[in-house]
């Protein structure tokens, strides 16, 4: 029993990468509170700005305005470095996610630089004409994060990999000499099934980025085909657990 909770704890470090991201984390949620408590009260002087359009009720949805504004570029900026920490937290230099780290460092830099550009709105005209560029500007960055969602958890699925690797090494010297014709089939599938698994996560990193990116992204279509290739990864990863364990607990001697 002791081997078996030895093997999942090792596994289980894989998904649960050191606090190394915390304080973008910690960033991320703080910035979200500003916005919605920023939104909240936004909303709520337009609403009576609308009900009693004062040139004081103007200028303070105004204010109230661009504080929202500003927390939510704030926020974005902090999400964009919470998902590139996530990525590289894993420490897996995998190659493929460097292009989408260096979307994430773009969408961090566009979303400091509007929450200075969003300071100098004085008006509702110039409000409207901010509001109009901001929704063009920001489909680039804003899809960094589809990008950078994905990437994360393709990370995670790869520092299984290599945990999973390493955990096969250290229990190689344990096996019995000469092996049992039953162990030799299951080490001799493991190589095999961990190559599949490989491959099937090169595939995916190398969608993370639509070929015609230019085409609109629809979230739920494109989150949809993800989650379907890494449920069946995580599947394989499961039956893979299943083998080193019963390596670990039927031949692996003290």
């Amino acid at each position: 029993m002791k081997k078996i909770a030895l093997l999942f704890l090792l596994l289980f470090l894989s998904f649960t990468p050191s606090g190394v991201f915390a304080d973008a984390k910690s960033d991320y949620e703080y910035q979200l509170a500003q916005y919605r408590r920023s939104y909240s009260e936004f909303t709520q002087l337009k609403r009576d700005y609308l009900l009693n359009p004062t040139l004081d009720n103007q200028q303070k949805s105004i204010i109230v305005a661009k504080q929202a504004l500003l927390a939510r570029d704030l926020g974005k900026a902090a999400y964009a470095r919470y998902m590139a920490d996530l990525i590289t937290g894993h420490n897996t230099n995998y190659p493929v996610f460097q292009t989408i780290l260096t979307r994430l460092g773009n969408a961090i830099t566009f979303y400091a630089s509007s929450s200075t550009k969003s300071q100098t709105i004085a008006t509702p005209e110039d409000l409207k004409v901010f509001s109009e560029q901001y929704n063009l500007d920001t489909i680039v960055p804003d899809r960094s994060f589809y990008y950078g969602q994905v990437a994360a958890k393709l990370a995670q699925l790869i520092r299984f990999q290599l945990d999973a690797n390493r955990i096969l090494e250290s229990i190689y010297p344990k096996l019995p000499d000469p092996q049992p014709i039953q162990l030799k089939a299951r080490l001799e599938g493991i190589p095999l099934l961990a190559e599949e698994i490989n491959q099937k996560i090169a595939t995916e990193a190398a969608l993370i980025i639509p070929q015609y990116e230019e085409a609109p992204i629809f979230a739920d279509q494109y989150f949809t085909r993800v989650m379907e290739s890494l449920a069946d990864i995580r599947a394989r990863q499961s039956a893979l657990v299943d083998q080193l364990v019963d390596i670990d607990v039927n031949y692996a001697q003290f």
